[in-house]
């Protein structure tokens, strides 16, 4: 099946914007590492690897976003 000019016009393309660190998470959500720290206890989407001294966390920004939007939405 092959796409018209105006079909391949409104095609989408999405590239993840990946937060790589705390200091990434919190500058990009306006937070500080003490609420990250809260949201990951309450199943936040940000991955936490490692333990004691050295944790490491990142997101994918988009998931983040949506997970607080509805987190912030049930209170």
């Amino acid at each position: 099946m092959s796409m018209t000019t105006e079909q391949r016009q409104a095609q989408v393309s999405y590239v993840p914007k990946i937060l790589r660190n705390m200091a990434e998470i919190c500058e990009e959500m306006g937070v500080g590492e003490k609420t990250v720290k809260a949201w990951v206890q309450k199943g936040a989407p940000i991955a936490v690897e490692g333990d004691g001294r050295k944790v490491r966390y990142s997101a994918e920004m988009a998931r983040l976003q949506a997970w607080r939007i509805i987190f912030l939405c049930r209170d």
